[in-house]
């Protein structure tokens, strides 16, 4: 009877943390041509964004726009980052002077002043029904 109990405590924590998770969907939009790949990265908190990231994803670029789901994620704030990935080196390229040369964007079309954004400016709420950010290259 205990160890049924167990499992049964167990499989209903597993059920009760799965029904929260939420779908992200990050639309990137103005893509010129299909090359390289787009390398998407989201962050939950201040002090770790565009350091260390809750979840990345990535997708081959298209003409146009692309739709990438970053899915199972718990309701609450982030802030989203792309670029596209154009030489494959995974890794976004800047010029000598630190300014990025490969498109990027970030969500909420956030833009920083003489860096990138902050983590509120690009901050979008996930509830637990999931949502969706389009974002537009650089």
């Amino acid at each position: 009877m205990n160890k049924y109990f167990r499992f049964v405590v167990a499989a209903t924590l597993a059920c009760a943390g799965m029904a929260h998770a939420a779908d992200l969907t990050v639309e990137v939009a103005g893509l010129k041509d299909a090359s390289g790949k787009l390398l998407v990265a989201v962050f939950d908190r201040a002090d770790t964004f565009l350091k260390q990231p809750v979840r990345t994803a990535a997708a081959d670029a298209q003409s146009g726009a692309v739709r990438i789901v970053v899915a199972g994620l718990p309701a609450g704030d982030y802030a989203v980052s792309v670029f596209k990935d154009a030489n494959g080196n995974g890794k976004l390229d800047k010029n000598p002077v630190g300014m990025p040369i490969e498109p990027y964007g970030f969500s909420n079309d956030a833009a920083g002043s003489y860096g990138p954004p902050s983590f509120k400016a690009a901050a979008v709420h996930l509830p637990a029904a999931g949502a969706s950010a389009t974002i537009k290259l650089r």
